[in-house]
């Protein structure tokens, strides 16, 4: 096996572009929304929102809104919302000819 053909920068495969935004912006947000869920849980209980659904009767909320479904909801919503935001960013730090050519 010839070790010099791996370390070669000639013969890497590079990923196109735009894979390179989504890829760091996916693993960004991806990072970003976990340290925001443990920023939002270690101050929010989530028996709390259960509790809420019904306060006559707290036991009442539905099968699947259990904790760890809010954790779930939660994580993935703040992904998404990192995501977006790191999209936007990519997408407005694009030099204007890249964006696309209007005739």
């Amino acid at each position: 096996m010839d070790l010099r053909a791996e370390d070669d920068p000639q013969v890497r495969p590079s990923w196109p572009p735009q894979l390179r935004v989504v890829a760091a912006v996916g693993w960004s947000s991806f990072l970003a929304a976990s340290l925001g869920t443990m920023l939002v849980f270690a101050a929010l209980d989530p028996q709390v929102i259960i509790d809420s659904m019904d306060p006559v009767e707290p036991s009442a909320a539905p099968w699947l809104l259990n904790r760890t479904a809010i954790y779930t909801l939660g994580f993935f919503l703040l992904w998404l919302v990192a995501a977006v935001a790191g999209l936007l960013t990519a997408f407005l730090t694009q030099p204007p000819s890249s964006r696309g050519k209007r005739s």
